[in-house]
């Protein structure tokens, strides 16, 4: 196995475009797949088109997500036109716009996705190009180690995938070197890019209430600054990362989440530059090691994104002797969304999530324990974190995001001291905060917000 998965073997036998329908990987370097259609399209003196199709109906859509991918999409189309790359955007049904596609292409190259609703279309467009004769290949772009050649099984844990990863990274550490496009075109079929984001959005008929963060900016461009940023920065200190008062954290899982930079030029930009080893270790656990268990999860734990098999047989049984444990405070999300809970702590995290689209990742475990704490039952809790998750946060509606959600009901984890509500689950309090961090210099943070 390798990053390149074919569908099928037929062979290119026509003088039609290659046709990469981007739909994972919002950028222009460091992009295998781009690099294999660069290729094949020289091989056969072929034009290059991207199928970009933009869908407002896919799972928590909104202005927020919607407009930080824009701001991406206008200067990508514009790096790939400058290439005599074709570009094409289509609005809604992503099958229905692949498909049509079959008839205008010699070739069907596809980014590999991983969360259900995408990784199966993508299945069932591949075996729709197979059944129409049509070569088509998946990509592995957005993780360092493919993930079925890290792993078959699902992962109990970090510490059970870390040796495989590690023992995988050498044979896949190399960056993609893109090739001029020898048959250029210069077809612009996406003029709607052209448009200020607002009309953009108003045009495909999305419009809601959830806003688009004044604090960070998409596309690929951007993601490189702010990997640079971090690095020149925050890199060396990263090891007090979790401190929420220090604003340490890269802020790159957003740009990840979109495929605006490649998880391998991180991994190589700090092994190179962290004179902090410590610190390069702490960063390196969490990009390598953490997010692609993350992926793992999700490819094979069958049940990942529903409460009732989302996490271990002993967390199910701890919260089921639990579940009648009286509360002390009972929260709606109206409350939270309204930063009306007792705890300022977790007032202030949930102003930093819908205010800005971010929350500081130690702040992210307690929001989500509290919420555990808070809710009438554990499904209740569940249901309640994926949905300010997916539709609050930039980099919501990921791999990790479901991993880490389902890991503050014991995925990935392991049982501790054993108290009310949480039972053997782990258990996060204000004390903890105010023990190891200056947590009031956090809280007055976001009160700026």
């Amino acid at each position: 196995m390798s990053r390149f998965h074919r569908h099928n073997t037929f062979s290119i036998e026509s003088d039609k475009p290659i046709t990469y329908w981007m739909q994972q990987t919002h950028r222009f370097n460091d992009n295998y797949a781009l690099m294999y259609a660069i290729k094949k399209a020289n091989e056969h003196n072929l034009p290059l088109q991207i199928l970009f199709v933009l869908n407002k109906d896919y799972p928590y859509a909104n202005t927020r997500n919607m407009t930080f991918m824009l701001e991406g999409l206008k200067p990508l189309k514009q790096k790939l036109l400058n290439a005599g790359v074709s570009y094409t955007l289509k609005i809604g049904d992503f099958k229905t716009h692949v498909l049509e596609f079959f008839n205008e292409s010699s070739m069907l190259i596809m980014d590999q996705s991983y969360m259900r609703f995408l990784r199966d279309l993508k299945t069932e467009i591949g075996f729709k190009a197979t059944q129409a004769h049509l070569p088509c290949i998946t990509v592995e772009n957005n993780v360092i180690v493919p993930v079925q050649e890290a792993s078959d099984k699902a992962e109990y844990a970090a510490r059970t995938i870390r040796k495989k990863l590690h023992a995988k990274y050498d044979e896949y550490n190399q960056l993609p070197i893109l090739q001029t496009l020898n048959n250029k075109t210069s077809n612009d079929n996406a003029s709607l890019l052209d448009e200020p984001i607002d009309k953009i959005l108003k045009h495909i008929g999305l419009i809601d209430s959830i806003k688009k963060s004044k604090h960070y900016i998409g596309g690929e461009d951007e993601a490189l600054k702010t990997m640079e940023s971090f690095i020149e920065q925050n890199l060396n200190a990263y090891k007090n990362a979790n401190d929420p008062s220090k604003n340490l954290t890269s802020k790159l899982s957003m740009y990840l989440h979109f495929g605006m930079i490649s998880p391998l030029r991180i991994y190589k930009n700090i092994e190179e530059k962290a004179h902090d080893s410590e610190s390069k270790k702490s960063f390196l656990e969490q990009l390598f090691i953490r997010r692609e268990l993350a992926f793992n999860y999700v490819v094979f734990h069958e049940g990942y994104d529903q409460f009732e098999t989302m996490s271990e047989r002993w967390a199910y049984e701890t919260m089921e002797n639990h579940l009648n444990d009286p509360r002390d405070y009972l929260y709606t999300k109206e409350d939270y969304l309204a930063f009306n809970t007792h705890d300022e702590a977790f007032n202030a995290c949930m102003k930093e999530m819908v205010k800005t689209g971010y929350m500081h990742n130690y702040m992210r475990m307690y929001w989500g324990k509290k919420i555990i704490e808070w809710s009438q039952d554990y499904k209740t809790a569940y249901e309640t974190i994926i949905s300010l998750n997916n539709t609050y946060f930039i980099d919501g509606r990921d791999p990790v995001s479901y991993a880490s959600v389902a890991w503050l009901f014991g995925k990935h984890d392991q049982g501790w001291k054993e108290r009310k509500v949480f039972g053997k689950l782990r258990y996060m309090n204000f004390q903890g905060l105010k023990r190891k961090f200056d947590i009031n210099a956090y809280i007055k943070q976001c009160e700026k917000l």
